[in-house]
């Protein structure tokens, strides 16, 4: 009996125990003949994030390949828990060509032709730690840099001998000699030939290590083989690239049975659907007879048909081996306008070997649940409240004055996920309160409070590039509705898994606080993170954007927090060749967007904790590279206010105030009407959005209580936002903006 025969008789004995899973403190050795996939990932396997998808060279086939889209530094693919791993020791040996060999079928898009850094990764486990003594445990690499010669966008049929297990031993290989220096029987071909040990992966000048903190000996260690935390398609560079497909990938010899790898499972039946409070439970019992189990839900009917065209949004997988054989659903509606809303679930059956049948006639049904919870928004501020949060950016006043009352966005300890660092410990080291509004004229506001237990800030000198290191605030936003693009939904929320242009653009922001060395705020980082090597828009300081920010502190003067406030315009953000500009939704109209929010935490040194808002299983590292991730979040227009009151103002005969000009958008001439509550030396001045003074309407003139206005000539000025702002004496500062169209 082949070893594969043997595994599976050994996977039937294990399923008819019906065993539990078990933390474990130490590696799982994988096993001889392991299938990592075929038509779909092994049950086995804990985290798998390709996508599943249709052969690109045969969609109409029943072919399902692995698909790997490009993202800056990212590294998707088969991984074990990041601080255990799995044993691989059985699988190689110290001698090479004594070990297991990988075999892969691999597709790799022309676009990455020439892209530095692109390779299959395994990477050993790493503790998380941000110790630069040499003490942490950090992500060793081995590399195998995918051949020029293989990246022409055609399936390769690869059989890669494993490398002996020490890079001494791989480089004596190499040089044709064994562990002991004696001659090798048979060289190595060229694909054994091309690994590499690459050492950890924050020392490629990734802005971990400072000069002189973290040598060669302290810093690159020998490869765990007996903690293997991934498998992975590595694009370990900034500069463009396009998908890589795998499939038929399993690590084995050449008598490796693989034909129980495509076998389809019955179809699922038994299910049951109910709510509980505000959660949507689907349960089951396990069928021994099963490797695994697909959960997913939507807004219309599955079938077999809508998940083969991938129109479900996939809730959750569980294994054969799953403690309890239940699916507990939460969805937050965007909008108090979508509720109560009605639901769709199914669950479909797996093989160990990942393959799925589709057919969910007797496992889907529909759940109403009036309790579902809904979700925090983006509410349009009124052009009075969107002049009050300017006002306070402008005056350098640190305040919400003005944001719509509707509930703030939330991240602590109950509501949060790790990003691409672990999680703070708890609420005092590590919390916020988040609003985001919009206004009718193109700008967006964001108003942060912060308990933070150790502020780390950035100096006067920081780069908004490089304030993902210290305490910031992050934001991502794709500015269109995920129902108006192909494969989008409100509960899938986005299909792009790279940044896109156009009509569907995605963008990064990052917002930091700039301290000197007395921990004085000397200023604020708005900055656009959008690679655009990444599928992203423009990057660096956004132009008419700013901050104010502002260090909190208790009693004794010691720091406990910061608050921050930004505003930028729309405009300034897009890239001006490829993206169509958005237009806020007004009155009724709803957009539902891709949305995320991030902090990065970092305790008196290098960022120690990253932790987003998103309830996305998905989310996580990279999870800023990846919209797919995103949260489906409303932009509502006014007349959509739920929860909010609007500002009441006394009449009075005369007060200080500036109006909205008229026309607006205006071309080429308007009207600026202001009122003085008493005589006063009145300045008015227009300024573009970088901040240049382009006309004086009024210098200094005397002018007594009453209302006045001014005309604006802009014949000579090009299309665009501008803003205009009043002077009144020592009494009155206030500015507002407005469009000119040509």
């Amino acid at each position: 009996m082949g070893r594969l025969s043997a595994l599976l008789t050994l996977f039937a004995l294990f399923l008819m125990t019906a065993p539990t899973t078990v933390a474990q403190d130490t590696a799982e050795p994988l096993g001889d003949d392991f299938i990592l996939f075929f038509d779909g990932p092994n049950v086995l396997i804990p985290t798998v994030n390709p996508q599943v998808v249709s052969d690109p060279l045969n969609p109409a086939s029943d072919n399902r390949v692995a698909k790997f889209n490009y993202g800056n530094w990212s590294a998707g693919g088969f991984q074990w828990g990041r601080n255990v791993g799995v044993d691989m020791t059985a699988n190689v040996s110290e001698n090479a060509g004594e070990g297991d060999t990988l075999y892969v079928s691999l597709l790799v898009d022309p676009a990455n032709a020439g892209m530095p850094g692109v390779s299959l990764t395994i990477f050993d486990k790493t503790d998380d730690s941000t110790a630069r003594d040499g003490s942490a445990d950090l992500h060793m690499r081995l590399q195998w840099p995918i051949p020029e010669a293989l990246r022409d966008g055609t399936w390769h049929d690869l059989a890669i001998p494993l490398p002996p297990t020490t890079a001494a031993a791989l480089n004596a290989a190499k040089d044709g000699m064994d562990v002991n220096g004696a001659p090798l029987a048979t060289p190595l071909d060229d694909n054994a030939a091309n690994w590499s040990y690459g050492g950890a992966w924050s020392l490629g000048g990734f802005g971990v290590w400072a000069p002189g903190e973290c040598v060669d000996a302290a810093c690159f260690a020998e490869f765990q083989w007996d903690a293997v935390q991934a498998l992975t398609v590595f694009f370990d560079n900034s500069s463009g690239g396009g998908p890589i497909y795998l499939d038929n990938v399993y690590i084995g010899g050449p008598g490796t049975d693989v034909s129980a790898a495509t076998a389809v499972p019955a179809p699922m039946a038994g299910v049951s659907f109910s709510t509980d409070g505000d959660e949507n439970v689907v349960s089951w019992s396990h069928n021994p007879e099963f490797g695994g189990y697909n959960v997913y839900v939507s807004e219309s009917a599955i079938t077999s048909a809508s998940l083969l065209a991938g129109e479900a949004t996939l809730l959750t997988s569980l294994p054969f081996s799953a403690t309890s054989f239940e699916a507990r659903h939460s969805f937050e509606v965007p909008h108090g306008s979508l509720a109560p809303m009605p639901l769709y679930y199914a669950v479909t059956s797996k093989s160990m070997f990942g393959v799925e049948n589709t057919d969910v006639s007797a496992a889907s049904q529909l759940v109403e649940n009036d309790e579902l919870p809904v979700q925090p928004y983006i509410l349009m501020a009124t052009d009075d409240e969107a002049n009050v949060i300017f006002d306070n950016v402008a005056a350098g006043v640190v305040s919400d004055a003005g944001f719509p009352d509707v509930a703030p966005f939330v991240v602590n300890q109950a509501r949060s996920r790790a990003g691409d660092a672990p999680l703070p410990t708890d609420d005092a080291d590590f919390s916020a309160t988040i609003k985001v509004t919009a206004d009718r004229l193109g700008f967006m506001y964001a108003y942060v409070d912060v308990t933070d237990d150790t502020g780390t800030f950035g100096g006067p000198t920081t780069t908004g590039g490089d304030t993902w290191n210290v305490d910031s605030f992050e934001m991502t936003l794709g500015l269109y509705d995920v129902r108006d693009v192909a494969g989008g939904s409100i509960l899938g929320g986005s299909p792009h898994i790279a940044y896109q242009r156009g009509a569907a653009p995605d963008y990064q922001f990052r917002f930091a606080i700039l301290a000197d060395e007395a921990g004085n705020v000397v200023g604020t980082s708005v900055h656009s993170a959008s690679d655009p090597n990444n599928g992203g828009g423009v990057t660096g300081e956004i132009q008419g954007g700013g901050g104010v920010g502002e260090i909190v502190t208790d009693g004794s003067g010691n720091a406990i927090g910061w608050r921050l406030l930004v505003a930028f315009p729309f405009e300034s953000i897009i890239d001006p060749a490829s993206d169509v500009p958005y237009v806020v939704p007004e009155g009724t109209e709803l957009d539902l967007v891709p949305f995320n929010i991030a902090f990065n935490d970092a305790d008196g040194g290098p960022r120690e904790s990253q932790v987003l808002w998103t309830t996305r299983s998905s989310a996580g590292a990279s999870w800023w590279a990846n919209p797919s991730t995103w949260m489906t979040t409303a932009i509502a227009g006014r007349a959509l206010a739920t929860n909010t009151e609007e500002p009441v103002s006394a009449e009075q005969p005369f007060q200080f105030a500036l109006e909205q000009n008229y026309p607006n958008p205006f071309n080429p001439s308007t009207t600026i009407a202001f009122s003085l509550a008493q005589a006063e030396n009145v300045r008015v001045t227009v300024y573009n959005v970088l901040g240049q003074r382009v006309a004086t309407l009024l210098d200094g003139k005397a002018m007594p209580a009453g209302m006045h206005a001014v005309d604006f000539q802009a014949g000579a000025l090009p299309s665009g936002m501008y803003l205009y702002r009043l002077e009144a004496g020592s009494q009155f500062v206030q500015t507002r903006s407005m469009m000119l169209l040509k």
